[in-house]
C-alpha cells in the first residue's frame, strides 16, 4: 500500500515538474522570438545594432545619436529629380567607432559587411584622418560618409571637409626599377559594378585614391550612384606603356592620360555634385634623365632637365561618367545605348586640371550645371600623348572644358578656362583648347534636343562637325576671349565626309568677342541667328536657309550656299 502511494505522489511530482518546463520554454522561445535578428554566424556585429531603434522605414537599423542621418542630397537641392537619393538607406548608419580592427582598413571591412548585411546603409566617419593602405571596396547599398563641414560649398575656396582620407603615397626612387606602381595609386571602388546600387561617397576629403565605380557598360544594371562634398587631390595611374624598356630605364613613370579623380559608368541615376577636385595637388616629382624617340632619326632623346617630363597630378580627366570605352561615329540610342542612360547630372563642381577633359559625360537627359573648371597659363610639354615620342606640331593633349554627348541635353550656368600647350619649345601650340563641345568622334551622338545657355568662358561652344543636328538653342552666354582660332559659336552638320542638314538650332542673347559660324549645306528650317551682341570683331558665317535678326557688332559674310 505505502509503496503504491509513493509511486502516486513521484508521478504526481513529475507531472508538475514537466508543465513547468514546457511553460518555462515556452515563455523563453517567444521571447527569442521577439528579439531583433542575430549576426550570422562568425561575424560579431557592435554595440551600435543592438542600441538601434527601428523605425516603420528602416527595421533593424542601427541609429547611433549625434551622427548625421538626414539624406544631403534633398537638404541641399530639395529637388524631385533627385528623388531616387531615397532609396539609399540614410537613416542606417554604421559608425566606424563601433567597429574593432587593426587597421582602419579592416575597421571598414567590418563596417561595411554589417551594412551590407542588413540591406545597407551608411557607414560613417566622424571628423579626422583615417590612413588607409589598400584600396576601398564598397558593397551593394553601401555609402560612406564624412562629418558635415561648417563651409558646405565645394566651388568656396576654403572648402575642406573634416573627414580625411589619406591612401599611400607613390615615393619615387629614380633609379633601377624605380619603386613598385603597387605601392600606391589607390582607388575606391565598388565588390559587384555591373549590379551594385545606392552607394556612394559623402563630405570626404580623399588624398591619393580615385573614385571608381565603372561597370561593362553594355550589361551595366548598377544605378543610384551619389559622389558629394568630395574633395580629391594626387590623384593618377601609371601609363602602362612607360617605362618601354627598349630605350627607357625602368624607373620612369608618365601619367596615364586616360586616368580620372571621379569615373562612373551606370544604367541609371549618377548624380556627382558639389566636389572640389586637384586643389591643392602636392605629389608632382621630377625626372631628370626622361628618354623618347624622335620623330625623325634614330638618336634616342634625353631631357636632362627634370621639369621637361614630370610625373604630373593633374594631367588627366576630371570627372568621367558614362564615357569609358570605345565607341564609333555620331552614335545613337540603337547604336549605343549606353550612351544614353538617364538621371546623370553633374552639379556645382570646382575642377582643375591641366590636360584631358574637365567634365566628359553623356546621357539622355544629361545635366551639367553651374560647375567651375580652370586651369593652368602658360602651359608646355615636350613629349606625345603615350610618353614616349617626340610631339608634333600639330599634337592634341584633348585640353577642353566640357565634352558632351546624348539627346535632350542641359548644359547651364557652367564658368570654365581652358588653355592649350606650347609645343616644347616651337612656335607651335596643341591642336586642342576647346570649351563646351559634342562632335562626331569618340562617342560623340546625333543631337536630338540639347541647350547650351547661360555659360561663362574664354573658348568656343562647338558642335563640331556633328550630323542630325536638331532643336538645339544656344543662347545668353558669355564668350569674352578666344585661345582657338576657331569662331567662339561654332555649329557645324558637315562632316569631313559628306554635308549634313539640321533643324531648330537657334543661336541668340550671346555676348561674345569674336566670330559665329552655322553652316549645314545640305539644308534644313526654323534655324536662327538672332539679337546676339559682338565685340566690333568678329563676324557671323551662315548657310544661306539660316535666319539673321538684330544681331550687332559683327561683319557678315555672304551666305554660305547648299551643296
Amino acid at each position: 500500500m505505502r509503496s503504491r502511494l509513493f509511486f502516486h505522489r513521484l508521478t504526481r511530482i513529475l507531472q508538475s515538474i514537466c508543465i513547468a518546463g514546457f511553460v518555462f520554454s515556452l515563455v523563453v522561445g517567444i521571447y527569442y522570438f521577439s528579439l531583433p535578428q542575430s549576426a550570422p554566424v562568425g561575424e560579431v556585429l557592435p554595440s551600435v545594432v543592438a542600441q538601434s531603434r527601428p523605425s516603420a522605414a528602416t527595421s533593424n537599423c542601427p541609429q547611433p545619436a549625434g551622427v548625421p542621418s538626414d539624406n544631403p542630397i534633398q537638404t541641399d537641392y530639395s529637388n524631385p529629380t533627385y528623388a531616387w537619393t531615397d532609396s539609399i538607406r540614410w537613416r542606417c548608419v554604421y559608425n566606424i567607432q563601433d567597429f574593432s580592427g587593426a587597421t582602419v582598413d579592416a575597421q571598414f571591412q567590418k563596417a561595411r559587411d554589417a551594412a551590407a548585411a542588413n540591406g545597407g546603409g551608411v557607414v560613417y566617419f566622424p571628423a579626422g584622418t583615417y590612413q588607409f593602405q589598400d584600396d576601398l571596396y564598397l558593397r551593394d547599398g553601401v555609402v560612406i560618409r564624412g562629418e558635415t563641414p561648417a563651409m558646405r560649398q565645394a566651388k568656396s575656396e576654403g572648402y575642406a571637409p573634416l573627414t580625411k582620407f589619406v591612401f599611400p603615397e607613390y615615393q619615387p626612387r629614380l633609379s633601377g626599377d624605380g619603386t613598385p606602381n603597387q605601392t600606391a595609386f589607390k582607388k575606391i571602388l565598388t565588390t559587384s559594378p555591373n549590379s551594385d546600387r545606392n552607394l556612394g561617397i559623402v563630405n570626404i576629403d580623399v588624398n591619393r585614391a580615385a573614385i571608381y565605380f565603372l561597370a561593362d557598360i553594355e550589361r551595366a544594371q548598377n544605378r543610384n550612384i551619389v559622389v558629394f562634398g568630395v574633395r580629391s587631390n594626387n590623384v593618377a595611374e601609371p601609363e602602362a606603356g612607360v617605362p618601354d624598356r627598349s630605350f627607357q630605364p625602368g624607373w620612369l613613370r608618365y601619367s596615364d592620360r586616360f586616368s580620372a579623380n571621379i569615373k562612373i559608368t551606370a544604367y541609371e541615376n549618377v548624380l556627382v555634385a558639389n566636389n572640389r577636385l586637384n586643389d591643392a595637388i602636392t605629389d608632382n616629382y621630377e625626372q631628370p634623365g626622361y628618354r623618347i624617340k624622335p620623330l625623325r632619326g634614330e638618336q634616342i632623346i634625353t631631357y636632362d632637365r627634370g621639369d621637361r617630363v614630370p610625373f604630373n597630378y593633374a594631367n588627366h580627366y576630371g570627372i568621367v561618367v558614362n564615357r569609358s570605352g570605345k565607341f564609333g561615329w555620331a552614335e545613337t540610342p540603337q547604336t549605343q545605348p549606353g550612351l544614353f542612360r538617364q538621371g546623370i547630372a553633374i552639379l556645382d563642381n570646382w575642377v582643375y586640371h591641366e590636360m584631358r577633359v574637365a567634365i566628359h559625360a553623356a546621357g539622355q537627359g544629361l545635366l551639367i550645371k553651374d560647375n567651375q573648371i580652370r586651369d593652368r597659363r602658360n602651359k608646355q610639354w615636350w613629349t606625345d600623348p603615350t610618353g614616349l615620342r617626340e610631339p608634333r606640331g600639330a599634337v592634341t593633349y584633348e585640353n577642353r572644358a566640357i565634352d558632351w554627348s546624348g539627346w535632350d541635353v542641359r548644359v547651364e550656368g557652367n564658368q570654365y578656362e581652358v588653355y592649350r600647350h606650347q609645343v616644347m619649345d616651337t612656335k607651335y601650340w596643341s591642336v586642342d583648347g576647346e570649351g563646351i563641345l559634342i562632335q562626331e568622334c569618340c562617342g560623340g551622338t546625333s543631337i536630338q534636343g540639347a541647350i547650351v545657355r547661360q555659360n561663362q568662358g574664354n573658348s568656343y561652344i562647338g558642335f563640331y562637325k556633328t550630323p542630325v543636328m536638331d532643336n538645339v538653342t544656344i543662347a545668353d552666354n558669355q564668350l569674352r576671349a578666344n585661345v582657338t582660332d576657331t569662331p567662339l559659336i561654332y555649329v557645324n552638320a558637315d562632316t569631313n565626309n559628306h554635308p549634313s542638314p539640321m533643324s531648330n538650332v537657334i543661336i541668340e542673347n550671346n555676348q561674345i568677342d569674336d566670330s559665329i559660324l552655322a553652316r549645314a549645306s545640305a539644308g534644313g528650317t526654323g534655324n536662327r541667328i538672332r539679337n546676339n551682341r559682338g565685340g566690333g570683331g568678329g563676324s557671323i558665317e551662315y548657310s544661306c536657309h539660316v535666319n539673321l535678326s538684330a544681331n550687332t557688332g559683327f561683319a557678315l559674310k555672304p551666305c554660305l550656299p547648299g551643296k
